[in-house]
């Protein structure tokens, strides 16, 4: 009979100063003396471990690149592969789309207080804090026991010291960031307003920016968001298997997976820019593999583009990649999606398969920016052949969830987004996760 000696004894009178003293001298507490209740206190041991265990696995679902979709709880993650479920299915990283992770408290934040963009369009909800030796220091906002870290200064686009609470106000920030063409360094103040020039020095609470041939040294409580010259950006798109992490502080990290491992319940990330962050995986959102058998249309360049506003002479909203079609991030019912597209009514883009792939599918709807009564007719072509359509798509009615479209031996691939019942107004059409299946 297998004997479980640190389990509670269930016995008469007396037994609780048997305990005391066993507890004392051996750490654990003494078998149950009944042969019955030897074998119910091992059965509630294995089911209390068994749930100590599923406790320790994080449970994920996994989209892969043959279309199906696999939920269970995550054995393993190596450079090489993923496991998941009770029958331990192993999937290589080539294969993987994405991978969600299902944490109860794993709920993905809106980014607050301060935060660092990057050349590649990585966000991380961090606060700098100094510039020595062509590295910015910085030091991560929702996990105050991390490290402080040092990016180089070349793969920094910019950073704002305190974001505004407003989400609208938060996206204006990262659209100046990311659209801004002007060749210098740019400081904006808290009092609105704006220095521009070559920035020096930031270190001891002091930042200083030479500009018309002298130095300005201004309190770096003043700044409010720091602009990095984009003529000097420089973080080369890497030519192997990555992973687009999201955490749920709101940053997006892009790792180098043959350099980044899993060791217990911690990721050892390493960056493209060459930092290195050991992050729990508690702290992970979801994974998204980027050059794997899933090709995100982001990543493409369509072989035509067209938008036709409702009214002639109208502004017109050219497709966006990776933002939605006003420049902002991609939002479909609360959550953020760092691949996509972004159009509007009327428009079409078409990209060139060359018959290399099998599959598409994404997640299309309204903007969460679009707070009307818009709707839009939203399509997909193959080869001129209309395969999906979504008549009347509206917020009111939420995102909608394409199933695998069969692509195989197709030349082309056209999203369609045409007018609603109110012309184009309001008619901002994310793509989410739109990604071609090799």
């Amino acid at each position: 009979m297998m004997e479980c000696p640190f389990l509670l004894q269930a016995s008469g009178a007396g037994s609780a100063p048997r305990w005391s003293r066993y507890l004392r001298t051996t750490g654990a507490l003494p078998p149950p003396r009944s042969p019955a209740m030897r074998v119910l206190f091992c059965a509630l041991q294995m089911w209390w471990m068994s749930l100590a265990l599923a406790a320790a696995e994080p449970r994920v679902t996994l989209f892969d690149a043959d279309g199906r979709e696999t939920t269970g709880s995550l054995q393993a993650i190596s450079q090489e592969s993923v496991r998941i479920g009770e029958q331990t299915v192993a999937v290589n990283w080539s294969d993987v789309v994405r991978l969600q992770f299902e944490h109860v408290e794993n709920v993905l934040h809106e980014p607050r207080g301060s935060a660092i963009w990057l050349a590649n369009g990585d966000r991380l909800i961090a606060r700098g804090t100094a510039i020595e030796d062509e590295q910015l220091r910085a030091a991560w906002r929702e996990f105050p026991e991390w490290p402080e870290f040092a990016l180089p200064l070349e793969s920094v686009r910019g950073l704002s010291l305190s974001l505004p609470h407003s989400r609208e106000r938060r996206d204006e920030i990262a659209a100046w960031l990311f659209d801004r063409k002007e060749q210098r360094d740019e400081l904006r103040l808290l009092n609105g307003d704006v220095s521009s020039g070559e920035l020096a020095k930031w270190r001891d609470g002091t930042i200083s920016l030479k500009t018309n041939g002298r130095d300005v040294t201004l309190p770096i409580a003043d700044v409010r968001d720091i602009a990095f010259n984009p003529e000097l950006l420089a973080l080369p798109e890497p030519k192997e298997l990555c992973w687009l992490v999201s955490l749920r502080d709101g940053s997006r990290v892009t790792l180098l997976a043959s350099k980044s491992r899993v060791a217990d319940t911690v990721l050892k990330a390493a960056h493209v820019s060459g930092v290195v962050w050991d992050i729990p995986l508690d702290a992970i959102c979801e994974m998204r593999l980027l050059g794997g058998r899933g090709v995100f249309l982001s990543d493409l360049s369509p072989i035509e583009s067209r938008q036709t506003p409702f009214l002639p002479g109208a502004r017109e909203w050219p497709m966006q990649r990776d933002r939605s079609v006003a420049g902002r991030p991609l939002r479909l019912g609360g959550r953020e999606s760092p691949k996509g597209l972004g159009m509007q009514s009327r428009s079409a883009v078409t990209y060139d398969l060359a018959e290399k792939y099998r599959a598409f599918h994404a997640i299309v709807g309204l903007d969460d920016t679009t707070v009307g009564a818009g709707t839009a007719l939203c399509a997909v072509e193959v080869d001129g052949r209309r395969v999906f359509e979504e008549p009347a798509l509206s917020r009111q009615r939420g995102a909608k969830r394409l199933p695998v479209l069969d692509v195989s031996g197709a030349k082309r691939l056209t999203l369609v987004v045409d007018f609603g019942e109110l012309g184009d107004s309001q008619d901002h059409v994310d793509w989410g996760d739109a990604v071609l299946l090799k």
